[in-house]
Order: structure tokens, then sequence, then C-alpha cells
């Protein structure tokens, strides 16, 4: 299997000729792509989308009701998914938003227009390339040591689409009880995994995503500081240690229980995404890099700051204990 990273350009066939003309247009940037009909396909069907989605950086899904109602399309997107690649879906008919597994599958996600194709092409285009730059560039060679791509937008399309992002709410500070605690869990592993704290004597303090279970290290209060950032302590550890990220050369990124201090890493913002999940940043990393799981096969469940991204581990969902 070939280790070379492409954007995989998922489709329903009544909108060939569109995506074929995408195809063409950043194949003209040097993007490394794949698309069935252009040799994407070799040898099995399933053997040859599998292949597909998992060397795939990115993949950017042509929604349509057809693509919603087709059972490849579902398969494709469903195992892109569950592959943690990142997804970026192009909504294409007016007046028509996804519904069922494939609104589920994209909640959260920031969607192209491409819905005024006709008379937008070049607009749409410079879009759809900005957002791979954006989400997976340091993953493809032909970005590397590009300036990041700008563009000009209507306001107004810009307000409509953040208000189909997040449309839960518009404000930065949510209503969590300082004296309350609440478990942490993930869209990825659902509620049969929390955010917890090891006590095994040779790891304690680093935060793992655990079995769920009654245990003091999965309770966490989230207080509210000072600016919209909140702290995270737990039941077990009290006021004491606070959630943190290590910063001392060797660990960066990972999360563990610290002693608590006036740190920027103990700083988190909780934003709301969308259907009851929240994406957690800290003001010391900012927006660019985001609570997140492990799943590399060797360190699994560890928890780590990432670049942020459209990833399931990267959805927290919160609920009052």
């Amino acid at each position: 299997m070939s280790s070379q990273k492409h954007i995989m350009l998922s489709y329903q066939w009544d909108h060939q000729k569109l995506v074929t003309e995408v195809y063409r247009r950043l194949k003209e940037l040097n993007i490394p792509l794949w698309m069935d009909t252009q040799g994407g396909m070799k040898g099995h069907l399933s053997d040859s989308m599998a292949e597909g989605v998992e060397n795939a950086a990115a993949i950017c899904c042509f929604l349509t009701p057809k693509y919603q109602d087709s059972v490849a399309c579902k398969d494709e997107l469903t195992y892109a998914k569950e592959q943690r690649v990142c997804i970026i879906p192009i909504l294409l008919i007016p007046n028509w938003k996804p519904t069922g597994w494939l609104g589920f599958t994209i909640a959260g996600h920031k969607w192209i227009n491409f819905r005024d194709i006709d008379t937008n092409m070049d607009l749409r285009m410079q879009q759809l390339v900005a957002e791979i730059q954006m989400l997976v560039g340091d993953k493809l060679d032909c970005f590397q040591g590009v300036k990041q791509w700008n563009f000009t937008h209507n306001a107004n399309e810009e307000l409509e689409e953040q208000n189909e992002k997040f449309p839960l709410s518009t404000s930065e500070e949510q209503d969590f009880d300082p004296n309350s605690y609440y478990r942490l869990t993930t869209q990825w592993q659902g509620d049969n995994k929390s955010l917890g704290v090891v006590n095994d004597g040779k790891n304690n303090n680093q935060l793992i995503l655990a079995e769920s279970d009654d245990s003091s290290g999965q309770y966490w209060k989230i207080t509210p500081i000072v600016d919209g950032f909140y702290r995270l302590t737990t039941k077990w550890q009290g006021d004491h240690k606070s959630f943190d990220v290590v910063n001392d050369g060797k660990n960066n990124n990972k999360l563990i229980l610290a002693e608590t201090g006036d740190y920027s890493g103990q700083y988190w913002k909780i934003t709301p995404i969308v259907d009851g999940f929240y994406r957690l940043t800290t003001k010391w990393q900012g927006d660019n890099k985001c609570l997140d799981v492990v799943n590399d096969g060797k360190n699994n469940n560890q928890l780590i700051l990432a670049k942020t991204g459209n990833y399931s581990g990267q959805r927290w969902k919160i609920t009052k204990m």
C-alpha cells in the first residue's frame, strides 16, 4: 500500500462531470488526488475504495440527496470517519441540507458552498484549496513552503456558514455549575470511555481516555477563571491539581494533572461545536491546537494537544454527574 497521502474525491455519479472539473483544477496545482475514474480503481472495488480512504489526508465529499441515498457513498464516508480522515463537506444543491447518517457524519464540519458553482467556480475552488491547505497542508508536499491562501468572499455568506457550523451558541462562556462535577466523553468512543487520570504508580497524573466508571478521577469540576476560560480539576485531587499541558521539551503537548498555578496551559476555552459537543483549547496554544485522543496503535487513548481538525476525537460531550 502506498504511503503517499492524497485528497480523495467522493461523489455520486450524477455529478461526475463537475467533480472531474474539480479534479482537473486541483491537479493543475500538483495536489495529489484520488478519484475513481482517474486511476483510483485498481482491482477489487472494495479494496480500491479502502486504499483510497486509508491513504487520504482528507476526503472531499460532494453532497446531494442522491449521495445521501447511495450505499457506496455511505460506506466511503463512514469508513473515512472511522479512520479519522479529515472530512471536507461540499454542498451542491440549493435549499437542501444533509440529514440522517450524513447529517450526523458531517456535524461540526465547515462546509464549502458549491451551490452557485455555475457562476462562481473560480472563487469556490479558491475556498476549497484554502481549506485543504489549512486542514491538511502539512501532510502534502505540494503545500510545503507555500504561504496560506487568502481569498475574498461575501460577508453575509461567511455569517451563514458560521451559523451552519456553530448553531448552538454565540457566547464563548458556557453555563457550567462550578459546584458540580462533569463527565467528559468523545464522539469517537461514545459514553463507554471517559476522561480520566492514571494512578498506577508508574504514569501517575497522566490523562487518558479510560473505561467509564465511578472513579473520582473521572469526576471533573469546571470552574470559570477569567475572559471565558475555565480551570478543570478532579474530585480525586481537588483544586490542588489542574488539567495542564506538558511543555518540557520532551513530552510536549501531552496532558497531565499538575500543581495548580497561573499558567496559560491550565486556562481552557470550551467552545460549542454542534449537537452538544465541545472543542477544548488552551490560552497557551489558542484555537490552533485542541484536546485530542491518540490513536496511533502505540499510545492509544492517551490525551494530547493536537492540531485542530475535523476529528471525532476532538469533539467532547460534557455531562453533568
